[in-house]
């Protein structure tokens, strides 16, 4: 890719046209009112941090407060969030900015200071392996369903605030991911077993939302965010991930956001492929990808571009929201 390329507009579709191919990573700063009302600090950051990136992917909005993954993160979960919502896309599209809202549920991955002292939920009743987190209680049949309601729910308001899209997040070992690995997910009905059945929530889930956007009559994207593999034994496998993402991506989400530590990683867990993540999921997807992780300078820059379409970039903005600014001139872009 020529250098300026990566500063030119990209057409991702479902309305996402982007001034260039730059994303704000989401980001859980957790600078929200106790019952996830945005704040001032929120506008802000977000103004400031927008303003040179294509598209901004707002972090961690838990669809229930059971399903909170911090304190003081996002709400969406009640249709009083929807005011505050509003002003921040407003904020981020002032910027000439796309607005993507991330939907979070937590499941077994939190605590209850974050959800306030409701009750933690996951796939099974197995604890997450991490210091203060319960044992879950299992998720009736009933209860899945209403956890899928949650989100459809949550999509429907990031719409009604004036976003552009919601991406699910299916990483970082929350409640999505939840399902998918063998590690947390031990039940024995259409949800858990065989491979094909540990992604069925989901795959159901993405089923619904494309379902609720074609009803929206107008441009409204999808993306979903995972991590490749689950470094614990015999966690989640990149097989399972690059399995779930070609599913997906037949189901029509508009992008695929990969979780990674650095964007040009190889596999923790078949380390008999020298082939970088990135490569495998762009073999099995037809959809624009994502990466991040270790963006920390202008070739930086360039290399994670021959890579995929996308390039998040977090702490660097987190630090100076002029970093961008200051790669372009690094490089030498008009």
């Amino acid at each position: 890719m020529e250098t300026s390329m990566v500063f030119s507009r990209i057409d991702l579709g479902a309305g996402l046209i982007l001034k260039n191919h730059f994303v704000l990573t989401p980001l859980d700063m957790q600078l929200s009112r106790e019952n996830g009302q945005i704040t001032q600090r929120d506008l802000a950051f977000h103004r400031s941090r927008s303003r040179d990136v294509g598209l901004d992917v707002v972090g961690s909005a838990y669809v229930d407060l059971a399903g909170n993954t911090a304190p003081n993160s996002v709400a969406v979960d009640t249709e009083e969030a929807i005011p505050g919502l509003t002003q921040l896309a407003e904020t981020i599209h002032q910027n000439q900015t796309k607005a993507v809202l991330q939907l979070v549920h937590a499941g077994r991955a939190t605590n209850k200071g974050a959800t306030q002292g409701q009750t933690i939920i996951g796939p099974s009743s197995i604890a997450a392996p991490f210091a203060g987190f319960p044992v879950p209680e299992a998720l009736s049949d009933r209860a899945v369903s209403k956890v899928m309601n949650q989100f459809i729910d949550a999509a429907h308001r990031a719409e009604r605030a004036g976003f552009d899209g919601v991406e699910l997040h299916g990483a970082n070992s929350f409640l999505l991911q939840q399902f998918v690995s063998p590690v947390s997910n031990a039940r024995t009905d259409k949800y858990g077993g065989t491979l094909v059945r540990r992604l069925r929530f989901p795959v159901e889930l993405m089923t619904r939302l494309t379902a609720l956007v074609k009803s929206f009559h107008h441009d409204f994207a999808l993306g979903y965010r995972l991590s490749p593999e689950e470094l614990i034994a015999d966690g989640m496998s990149l097989v399972d991930t690059l399995a779930l993402a070609r599913v997906l991506d037949d189901c029509g989400i508009t992008y695929l956001s990969l979780s990674l530590r650095n964007y040009a990683q190889t596999s923790a867990t078949m380390p008999a492929t020298q082939t970088e993540i990135v490569t495998l999921f762009k073999r099995v997807v037809h959809c624009p990808v994502m990466v991040a992780g270790g963006v920390k300078t202008g070739p930086d820059v360039i290399d994670a571009g021959q890579r995929s379409e996308l390039i998040g970039i977090g702490s660097a903005l987190i630090k100076d929201p002029n970093w961008l600014k200051k790669v372009r001139n690094e490089l030498n872009v008009d």
